[in-house]
């Protein structure tokens, strides 16, 4: 499917990682994207000199003629971005929100139209490796094309399903912010290494092939992770005794709440904005 122009207002770290991801998928040409921010000449700079796309504070340039306008902002920029592109946008493009908490009504407010069609998407920056976890997210009205150019793009970068609207907030809690989780683990795993004596250079390569398998694993034996702990813990065994600890600090319901107060946040990032802008 040819998309002509895609454009990404905002110019952040996910919007990044996407142009990567689908430069790297061969599914786009870097002629075929843009990119704009209102104030960091730097950045713009920076990506187009990596990346050869149109990097531009001119967002007329950028815009007009896209196809899908991918909105990459940070949510308390939305309102002003949105508010000088509004006359930019028709009716005929596609638009993906990447804004967490911003709902489809208050996208569809700010830009005055009623008619436009904008689908919600939580990709995490693991699209620069094309190994994301996508949640999208659309209204019935919008039409079946519309919805298959945007499941296409993810599916160029990761997997993805779609979910409620109201369904994004708890994927945005644990899978939006997922990576950081992970990254925050292996941060304790590198640290851990030193403290006991293991060389960087050693423990590096460790640590990711330990994650690679365990993941191996879990996708090859479709075996549940309490099954394949199980056959790692031997009874009396060191994983158990490391185990018992984590078990004693509750590890477990500190993860949960770690979820419950991303997702919990997510809510009132929306509520915060829907209060400010009064919808």
């Amino acid at each position: 499917m040819f998309l002509g122009k895609v454009a990404f207002i905002g110019a952040g770290s996910i919007a990044e990682a996407l142009i990567v991801g689908l430069l790297e998928s061969g599914y786009l040409e870097s002629d075929q994207i843009a990119i704009t921010n209102k104030e960091d000449l730097e950045r713009l700079d920076s990506l187009h000199n990596k990346y050869g796309v149109l990097a531009t504070s001119n967002r007329q340039l950028a815009i007009t003629g896209a196809s899908v306008v991918f909105l990459a902002m940070k949510p308390k920029d939305v309102g002003a971005a949105l508010e000088q592109c509004k006359d930019l946008i028709n009716e005929k493009q596609l638009i993906i929100s990447l804004v967490a908490g911003v709902s489809i009504n208050t996208i569809r407010q700010l830009l005055g139209k009623e008619s436009i069609n904008i689908i919600r998407a939580m990709p995490t920056t693991s699209s620069l490796v094309r190994k994301s976890a996508t949640a999208i997210s659309y209204s019935d009205e919008l039409p079946f094309e519309k919805a298959q150019i945007a499941k296409r793009l993810f599916e160029r970068v990761g997997i993805v399903a779609k979910v409620e609207e109201n369904e994004l907030h708890a994927m945005t809690g644990l899978f939006g912010s997922g990576p950081a989780y992970i990254y925050y683990v292996v941060e304790q795993f590198e640290r851990a290494a030193m403290s006991l004596g293991i060389h960087r250079d050693i423990a590096k390569p460790f640590i990711q092939q330990t994650l690679i398998g365990s993941i191996s694993m879990l996708q090859e034996t479709n075996k549940s992770p309490l099954t394949l702990r199980k056959k790692v813990t031997s009874p009396n065994g060191t994983t158990e005794a490391g185990i018992s600890v984590l078990e004693d600090r509750e590890v477990s319901s500190s993860f949960l709440n770690c979820f419950i107060e991303a997702t919990v946040r997510s809510r009132e990032i929306q509520e915060e904005y829907e209060k400010m802008l009064k919808i």
